[in-house]
């Protein structure tokens, strides 16, 4: 078949039960192969001579597109290139491999234009370039966590421009990462914080009802349509909030979920890698109150599967409203995660099991919530006592 071929022509090429070619009507001789697996390559061919030139998604349409271009002008397979800002770069070639290789694309793309460095040619970018917005973030006050994530984003786009032969070496090969405390104490809800900040939802839900309520008796003297009742769960933040207490799923798990995740019955809810931050799967166990907040939330008309459990609607101002009423200050909606694993430290779950549950790709990750079973690292103490004797 022909057509005129883009990334996006690429991308929603279906395998079929035999090989089969998309010739494009643009560049002559250019063709896309599509195998029955679902492999696609982008091939040239010149008197009757196929030539490979990368598979997707490794290598995008643009990417191969110029490849092309240039052999059919008789120009060497690597030519002096062309100058390209990092801006040029995203555009052209990593934006639409980041679409199929990350689980948070738009997040990634958003922390390379955040670095404001768009601008800049893609051998130009030199570590004062870096150190000198890195101050800058300091200066903010913003977490070297943050800083640092945002620093590897941009790492690991300048190595996949190397990988591409866009960039002859790293610019930023000698930048080291700022320091962290690896062992800095988690932010959790004490239980006191948390029976205020289940009341607080409590309350914003029984207010919403009745305002509602109101509402609907002022329309029906009106002749108006009514607005439909709210349930118990007036939206979705008393069930994010008490789901992601009871399982520690991170904001962006929580709204990648969907109803065929989840299993009711079996009191089990599956983290899909693609999801997660770690790229890996993870099956967490679901208690009594995770399961009944769900049923509430689900109603009792049995949803689609794929249909998300609660979407990626805002919910920062709500978020913030609650925190007020509950005189909850300095949490974050991340630190529910960690009063998650506070929780299951503090009642004596070993730290391994905790990991696990958590999505951690090692221990060393979990270890900054050991200081929170202070009995069990006595009694390890302990055990090696010799007691009765005298120092």
């Amino acid at each position: 078949m022909k057509k005129l071929l883009s990334q996006r022509v690429a991308e929603r090429a279906k395998p079929q039960t035999k090989p089969y070619q998309i010739h494009d009507t643009a560049i002559p001789g250019f063709i896309l192969r599509v195998q029955p697996s679902g492999t696609k390559i982008w091939k040239l061919i010149q008197d009757k001579k196929p030539r490979t030139l990368g598979k997707m998604p490794v290598i995008t349409y643009g990417m191969a597109s110029d490849h092309a271009a240039r052999i059919l002008r008789g120009e060497d397979d690597e030519p002096e290139r062309e100058p390209m800002t990092l801006d040029q770069f995203l555009d052209k070639h990593y934006r639409e491999w980041v679409k199929v290789n990350h689980s948070q694309p738009d997040d990634t793309i958003n922390r390379l234009q955040r670095i404001g460095l768009g601008d800049k040619q893609l051998d130009e970018i030199t570590v004062a370039d870096v150190e000198t917005w890195r101050v800058k973030r300091q200066q903010a006050k913003r977490a070297a966590t943050t800083i640092n994530r945002d620093v590897a984003t941009l790492n690991s786009a300048l190595a996949k421009a190397v990988d591409w032969n866009l960039l002859d070496q790293h610019p930023l090969s000698k930048l080291k990462p700022l320091k962290v405390d690896k062992r800095k104490k988690p932010r959790y809800l004490s239980k006191d914080e948390e029976q205020r900040l289940y009341a607080a939802l409590v309350a914003r839900d029984d207010k919403k009802r009745m305002e509602r309520q109101s509402g609907n008796r002022w329309r029906e003297e009106r002749g108006h349509d009514l607005k439909p009742e709210l349930g118990i769960f007036c939206d979705n933040l008393t069930p994010m909030v008490t789901l992601a207490i009871n399982t520690g799923l991170r904001r962006g798990e929580l709204w990648n979920l969907c109803w065929s995740d989840i299993d009711l019955k079996k009191q089990m809810l599956t983290v899909h890698g693609k999801g997660a931050k770690s790229g890996q799967t993870r099956h967490i166990p679901l208690n009594a109150d995770a399961v009944s907040t769900l049923k509430t939330h689900r109603g009792a008309a049995v949803p689609l599967p794929h249909k998300p459990v609660f979407g990626r609607a805002e919910f920062r101002t709500a978020w913030e409203g609650v925190l007020s009423d509950a005189g909850i200050t300095e949490f974050r909606f991340h630190d529910l995660r960690h009063t998650f694993a506070s929780k299951l430290v503090m009642a004596g779950v070993p730290l391994n099991t905790v990991r696990e549950l958590m999505g951690h790709s090692s221990l060393e990750m979990t270890l900054i919530y050991a200081h929170l079973a202070p009995d069990n690292l006595k009694e390890a103490v302990d055990l090696i006592s010799s007691t009765g004797s005298t120092p």
